[in-house]
This record gives C-alpha cells, structure tokens and sequence, in this order.
C-alpha cells in the first residue's frame, strides 16, 4: 500500500516537474508549476503581508458583489491543527465570522452602510457571515475540512430572501437567513480605514487582533448568480469564465505580486496584490493541486516566491 501511494504520488509530481529534486530545482518546479498559494496564519503579527489584497473601488470593479445574487467558491486544503485556538464555535450570530481563521474579508470598519462578508474557520468547521448594518447571520458548516484533503467549498447568497449557504464537495453543509438588501461596498463611500474598500485573502484586512488562515488556497471564483441550487458533483478541473464570472483568479503565476483576475468581466480586470511576508513568510507559491494526485500527504510547504 506504501508503495502504490509513493508511486501514485511520483506519478503526478512527474507531469508538471519530471525528475526535478533539490532545493534550487525544487523552487523552480514549485514557481513553474504553481497551481495555488500556501498562506500561513501570520495575520496581525505581520501587518499587512501574508495575504492577497483586492481593490474594489476608485474605480469600481466587477469584483465588488453583493448588489444581489453572488457566489464564491475556491478550494481549500488545511493541515491539522495548523488552524487550532480560542476561535470557540460558531452560534450564528452577526459576525461571528470574524472570530475564526480568516479565510476572505470583505468587511468595512464598523456597520458599514451597505454592508459585509466574510468566510472563516471555527472549530475546524466553515463560518460564512453576511451582515447589512446592524443586522446579520453566520451560516455555521458541519464537515470538518482541516483534514489535510483538498476540498471545494461553496458560499452562495440569494438576494431575494437573504438565505446563506454552504457547500462542502457539492454538498449541503450549512445555512441560515441573513439580511436583505445591497451587501456590497458602496462606491465611493468616505472611510479612514485603509483597507476597506478591498477584499482580502487569507488574513483579517485591518489586522486587528484576530485569527488568520494557515493552509492552501487555490481557483478563487465570484460569481454574480447562484451557482448551485443543491447537492452537486465536485469539479474536476479548473474554472472557467461565463456572463455569471465577476472575478477568476487561478493563482499559477508562479512568480511577481499581481494576481491576474482571468474573468473578461466588464468593468474589469480585478487583479490583485500578493502581500508577502511575516515568519514563516507568506503566501507562497505552490505546485499543489487539488486536481493532481500529488501531495496526499507529505510534500506540506512549498518554497517562497
């Protein structure tokens, strides 16, 4: 058995980096072949880096949803106990998101007057959060996802009756009612926060004193329709665009720190800014795929950028 994973493994690694060994090679493998970001939890004790940074505002960008419908997707994979503390568990409370591994930010410094979103990790299970003002849920997920497996995880708003829910692998994991109305950044709006008017990966955008998100992220998709409707099959490949797509970042640049939203959308691109730094420093570029036989275990941390 040992041996039919070890060859399974070596297998796929061969496809994007045959016969490459060694620290120099490796970093090269990982640049050239780099299929999603290693982020590693540094958050407020390294201000400003270990995360993607995207604008939404001046000028607006397709990125920004919230006026209605919206859809956000990506894959995730989280080690064991690399996401561990007092996050306590999620009860569904208005921004209860906020207190876990923060995965995506998309808040405004105070009530806001639009509003907010955000995903994070709790007790090793998904919180997705929507608030208007001072009103909001959190839906709280069941499956714990920190195992170490790739996962596709699914956050969807239906605008209409401000229903939340969360999808684990294509299927159901969790729900709740959250607010009505336009959740998304008011244009133009007037903040002495720096980071409002941004949507941020992989840590908490103001750096206050909360947790951030250690693992890997990768094919980052917004969409301005509700993608799923119920259980559906995992893809098996990366996104592609469509008149729903807002924004679609496939995070294989393998090198620099522009990250290319590949989407067409109008209005756009929405590119983004990979922040890297912090100890260990982050996010890293990384071979790891969630659609490659690779890495079902071993083969954790990828080389810097």
């Amino acid at each position: 058995m040992k041996r039919a994973r070890w060859l399974v493994r070596t297998i796929a690694f061969a496809r994007p980096c045959a016969g490459i060994l060694g620290g120099m090679l490796a970093l090269m493998c990982a640049a050239a072949g780099a299929q999603s970001l290693r982020f590693h939890g540094n958050g407020f004790s390294a201000p400003t880096v270990d995360r993607v940074v995207i604008a939404l505002d001046a000028p607006a960008r397709p990125v920004d949803v919230g006026s209605g419908d919206f859809t956000l997707e990506f894959w995730l994979r989280a080690l064991p106990g690399e996401n561990d503390d007092d996050a306590g568990v999620c009860d569904g409370d208005n921004d209860r998101w906020i207190y876990g591994h923060i995965m995506f930010d998309r808040d405004v410094d105070g009530p806001g007057d639009h509003g907010d979103y955000g995903v994070s990790l709790i007790n090793r299970r998904l919180v997705f959060g929507v608030s208007r003002g001072s009103s909001g849920a959190a839906a709280c997920g069941a499956s714990i996802v920190d195992d170490g497996q790739w996962h596709h995880l699914a956050f969807i708003r239906h605008a209409g009756n401000g229903a939340l829910q969360i999808f684990v692998d294509g299927q159901f994991d969790g729900s709740a009612v959250g607010p009505l109305g336009d959740v998304s950044y008011r244009d133009g709006r007037s903040t002495s926060a720096v980071y409002d008017p941004t949507l941020v990966i992989g840590a908490e955008k103001h750096d206050y004193q909360t947790l951030s998100f250690a693992g890997w992220i990768s094919e980052v998709r917004l969409s301005t329709v509700v993608r799923y409707n119920g259980a559906f099959t995992r893809p098996s490949a990366p996104f592609v665009t469509d008149v729903g797509t807002a924004a679609l970042y496939h995070f294989d640049e393998g090198a620099g720190s522009v990250i290319h939203d590949t989407s067409n959308a109008v209005g756009g691109p929405s590119h983004g800014e990979l922040r890297y730094g912090g100890d260990p420093a982050g996010p890293q570029w990384s071979p790891q795929s969630p659609f490659d036989a690779i890495f079902l275990d071993d083969f954790e941390q990828a080389p810097p950028p």
